[in-house]
């Protein structure tokens, strides 16, 4: 399957990590496009230069910036196996998972994966079916953070928070009528769930939560965005849980 990335700091992220099968498509030639040039000759990316119509066929916009990496092989986010990822993280006393019931709006799902890099999540979990996948959009949302963030793909959710409960997880689903945030104890090993855009979270994953968080708000409009409320929930998270594997800016 062949991937169509687009963004400056998406391509940057992804040919610094490595290894990339695919190819580097460039138009116009600027400073930064001259940077990914180079980072593709470092990483063994073939470059090939094409015109600005057939870059804006393969990004669905003008918003490539003059530059797509079409991956052939892998992707910007494996997708891992839950029960592996979940080993991997063994008996990490403060671990953070963010699930995520019905997300669609590739821009939610990028905005979301760059709070999730800068916050340390261990994991996010998607959903196989009615949710937006990985997508160049994501990618370039994101800022490059989904080439760093570990992602799996799951065809049920209520069955994925079963096994991270099984793994001593607590599981927190996120809702305007549950209790503040700030007031409950999020430390120690957390599933953070997210429902989708307007629809929230579904009935069945909503009965497998342990307990509803809510954003403490005032103003006139009914709810953060999503991608708003995942960052402000993962922080709160992470600073319950003392930062852990932060680094000084």
């Amino acid at each position: 399957m062949t991937k169509h990335v687009f963004g400056y700091h998406a391509i940057e992220e992804l040919l610094r990590r490595g290894p990339v099968e695919g190819t580097l498509l460039v138009g116009r030639r600027n400073e930064r496009i001259e940077r990914l040039v180079e980072l593709a000759g470092r990483a063994g990316v073939e470059v090939s230069e094409v015109d600005e119509a057939h870059l804006a066929g393969l990004a669905g916009s003008t918003a490539h910036k003059g530059a797509v990496l079409t991956v052939r092989r892998g992707s910007p986010t494996p997708k891992g196996d839950l029960a592996v990822e979940l080993a991997r993280l063994g008996d990490r006393a403060s671990a953070l998972v963010l699930v995520l019931d019905g997300i669609t709006d590739p821009q939610n799902l990028g905005a979301i994966l760059r709070s999730a890099d800068l916050l340390g999540a261990d994991l996010v979990v998607l959903p196989s079916r009615r949710s937006v996948q990985e997508t160049g959009t994501v990618a370039r949302v994101s800022a490059g953070a989904s080439a760093y963030v570990p992602l799996v793909v799951v065809p049920n959710v209520s069955a994925a928070l079963g096994s991270l409960k099984d793994r001593g997880f607590w599981v927190y689903g996120a809702d305007m009528q549950g209790l503040p945030c700030h007031g409950t104890d999020l430390a120690g090993k957390v599933c953070l769930v997210l429902g989708g855009e307007g629809a929230g979270l579904h009935r069945l994953v909503r009965e497998r939560c342990d307990a509803l968080i809510a954003i403490p708000s005032a103003g006139h409009v009914d709810s953060f965005n999503v991608s708003v409320a995942a960052g402000i929930l993962l922080y709160e998270v992470r600073r319950q849980q003392g930062f852990p594997g932060t680094r000084p800016r």
